[in-house]
């Protein structure tokens, strides 16, 4: 590989998490002022940085987050979601956002399944602790849905 070609790799890594830092924080912007313009700033953010690395499963996971949880876009967020779980199978934030993402939908079976997967692999206290109780509670809006993980 010639020496362009590997600094050129490089730069296009850190021009993707430039974008992504900037999305981020647009994100906490509107977070802080309620702004649903900082919203649509940290989708654009996102989106660019995916654009030069579609293989940034983070910017994807941050972008599905922003989509069902700040912009009420839980289908976008799914796709998103999806994809950085297929990217990189390690986060399982992805599929625990999934599960929330379907949960608006009211697709509560795909729900708890994805609360389930969350539970075999995910580590902090609090979020097992919800999943635990979405899988108790979402269970009973499910036919032949056992609350066991």
């Amino acid at each position: 590989m010639k020496l362009y070609e590997k600094l050129n790799g490089w730069y296009r890594v850190w021009q993707a998490r430039g974008y992504h830092f900037i999305g981020l924080m647009h994100r906490y912007l509107g977070n802080a002022y309620g702004s649903t313009w900082e919203y649509e700033k940290a989708i654009d953010d996102f989106s660019r940085a995916i654009e030069i690395n579609p293989g940034f499963a983070q910017a994807y996971l941050d972008r599905g987050v922003l989509y069902w949880r700040e912009l009420d876009h839980p289908r976008r967020a799914i796709i998103d979601l999806t994809t950085a779980f297929n990217l990189n199978p390690d986060l399982s934030e992805a599929r625990f956002n999934r599960a929330i993402a379907y949960q608006q939908l009211r697709e509560y079976e795909n729900a708890v399944n994805e609360f389930k997967a969350y539970l075999i692999v995910g580590k902090h206290p609090h979020w097992r602790e919800y999943a635990e109780n979405m899988v108790r509670e979402l269970s009973e809006w499910v036919p032949n849905t056992k609350s066991t993980h």
